[in-house]
């Protein structure tokens, strides 16, 4: 029996071949084509659907597709790829993947709020001239190379990679001038032929939970040249960083497989880079990673298993600095990767990152940094001492377990308002087109709108006296209509429910409690915040207003509260680019305390309080509905 069969996916017309028992979502993401899967195929999210409509090579539909699926979506031909396996009942399936399934281009946010620093790079180049062999001069070529370094640039004791040994002689033999590249003014990492000083570039990157965002930088003059971004590839197997530790588990070899990927998704982005840019890798010397825990345990190669248990303690917390062929970067294969320590817990390098570049490091008055994301970090300076938290705030804001919510890609809903009298609704769409569904912000703004305009009450429900056509009765739920069908880019309404609106109760409780239980902790009060300082790149399109009056920040004036952008990348530029900002970075997660929620009655006791819209102690949010 043939165990193969063709898979045709549509609109992206890909013909692929496919084992029998094969699931769709399985298929797709080994063939790289795009379907949303923001529970890694638990069979939980249900945005997955695909459409097939002739099903005789495939399973039955299961029982844990019939609560998610319509039964008008069933008697259509749609199916949950995560469920839908291939069978020997057809030797070709046709897929259709529709609009609201798609991986569309995500826009991504690469700038990042930037202090100066004096350009003091680790990597550096010099050239020299190097002697010619003859008889009365028998120097070997390493001998040779040594010699010339200390003649000409006074540099002494000096290790040489054997990978630079093995290639020496060609070198020397074809230039009286060459370069070497030094890093760390101890190891001789590359030597070239020519003068190419000219030529010294190095990476930043920030590895997210959602995103890997890579920065091209001049160690001549530490400017960043150009950045790029692309979705995190591990985002196949899980949205969050503990599915992803679960998925770890399941079976030998997918470890490898999410280091694998993750690393894949850096090499594409450097390869991106070089062509855009017409440098070759080879002149890539070094690399600096941030990211969270997980992250920087799943691209090392790290049991993280123990993160997702009490006491959650990581493997390592000190930086890691490894060769870059040791990794599989696609740099110079001698040169190195490092990635900048961790603080405990969930709170990892990106959070160092984000300490650097802001620079609350330094003592100074009241000041939270919240870094949100799926798992966000929540940092409180005030005087001399930081302390430090994570929260798992879910990925609400990116759209996961929300009905049409959806991550910042075009005909993604970007902002709300809703009008008081009439209950109409103005809404901004990212790029050209009918909106498709809400991204994060949206969702912020339509939540902040409804309890404004008195269509919500202060925790989430339909005020059943409100009147309006867009009010109605969704079988046990409530729903309010964001856009028509005949105004969307999909074949239904797009909605916003009691459903959803609770899954934003639960993040927008967990970032807000999460930063109460510090202030509590350093006995800092909110009109004593000098500043709110918001990471991260979902934080760049939030309306203050709005964020204030669902209760997700501290209500304090705007002129207080400031978007940082990737900080974390900002971060990871000056540890690139500043041999100072390095060792301040490896100083940082010695001088922070680091908070515990689990085992915190202050946490407990502000997340029940912070349920409510905007929060069940009045006092606390005295201008956010206003």
């Amino acid at each position: 029996m043939d165990t193969n069969v063709k898979v045709l996916f549509e609109p992206y017309g890909r013909m692929v071949e496919a084992k029998i028992s094969s699931t769709l979502l399985d298929v797709a993401q080994k063939n790289g084509i795009g379907i949303r899967s923001e529970c890694g195929g638990k069979q939980v999210c249900g945005k997955c659907r695909v459409i097939v409509n002739d099903q005789a090579g495939l399973n039955h539909i299961t029982d844990r597709e019939k609560p998610v699926l319509a039964e008008d979506e069933i008697a259509n031909g749609y199916r949950l790829a995560c469920e839908a396996r291939l069978t020997s009942g057809s030797d070709k399936v046709t897929v259709m993947v529709p609009v609201e399934s798609r991986l569309r281009p995500r826009r991504f946010t690469e700038w990042g709020e930037e202090r100066r620093v004096r350009p003091e790079p680790i990597v550096k180049k010099y050239p020299v001239t190097v002697t010619r062999p003859s008889l009365e001069d028998r120097m070997s070529d390493v001998e040779r190379l040594l010699d010339a370094l200390q003649r000409e640039q006074g540099l002494v004791d000096l290790t040489v990679d054997l990978q630079i040994v093995r290639e020496l002689p060609n070198t020397l033999h074809s230039s009286d001038t060459i370069t070497a590249t030094i890093w760390d003014e101890s190891e001789i990492i590359s030597v070239e032929a020519g003068n190419t000083s000219d030529k010294l570039f190095g990476l930043a990157i920030d590895i997210g939970t959602s995103k890997i965002t890579c920065s091209l930088v001049n160690l001549g003059n530490g400017e960043a040249i150009r950045s790029v971004s692309m979705e995190n590839p591990q985002i196949a197997y899980g949205e969050d960083v503990i599915s992803r530790i679960a998925f770890s588990q399941e079976r030998a070899g997918n470890r490898r497989v999410l280091q694998e990927s993750v690393i894949g998704g850096i090499n594409v982005l450097v390869g991106q880079l070089c062509s855009e840019m017409r440098i070759r890798t080879g002149n890539i010397y070094e690399a600096v990673l941030v990211g969270n825990t997980a992250m920087h345990h799943l691209l090392l190669g790290l049991e993280p298993k123990y993160l997702a248990r009490s006491p959650f303690t990581p493997v390592s917390r000190s930086l890691v600095d490894v060769k870059a062929r040791d990794l599989g970067i696609e740099i110079n294969s001698c040169g190195h990767v490092l990635f900048l320590p961790i603080i405990d817990g969930f709170v990892g390098a990106d959070a160092v990152a984000d300490i650097l570049s802001a620079g609350i490091y330094r003592s100074g008055g009241p000041a939270l940094l919240l870094d949100i994301g799926t798992n966000t970090e929540v940092i409180l300076r005030h005087g001399g001492r930081i302390i430090c938290c994570s929260c798992a705030s879910g990925p609400a804001f990116e759209g996961v377990h929300i009905e049409h919510g959806m991550k910042a890609v075009d005909g993604a809903i970007e902002s709300i308002r809703i009008d008081k009298e009439t209950h109409d609704v103005e809404f901004k769409v990212l790029g050209e087109g009918k909106p498709v569904g809400l991204c994060g912000s949206a969702i912020i703004d339509a939540v902040a709108q409804l309890l404004r305009v008195g269509i919500i009450d202060s925790i989430g429900k339909f005020n059943a006296g409100i009147k309006t056509p867009r009010l109605r009765e969704a079988g046990k739920n409530k729903e309010f209509v964001i856009t028509w069908s005949e105004e969307a880019g999909i074949d239904s309404d797009i909605t916003i429910s009691e459903r959803d609106i609770n899954e934003v109760l639960l993040a927008k409780a967990a970032i807000y409690s999460a930063g109460a239980v510090l202030m509590k902790k350093m006995g800092v009060g909110k009109e004593e915040l000098r500043k709110v300082l918001i990471a991260g790149a979902f934080g760049s399109h939030v309306d203050k207003r709005n964020a204030k009056t669902i209760g997700l920040i501290p209500d304090i004036d705007d002129g207080r509260i400031s978007f940082l952008g990737n900080a974390a990348l900002a971060g990871a530029k000056m540890a690139l680019s500043s041999r100072s900002m390095r060792r301040r970075a490896e100083d940082i997660p010695s001088k922070v305390e680091y908070v515990e929620l689990a085992i915190s009655e202050d946490f407990r006791r502000e997340f029940t309080n912070a349920l409510w819209l905007p929060n069940r102690n009045p006092g606390s949010f005295p201008n956010a509905t206003r």
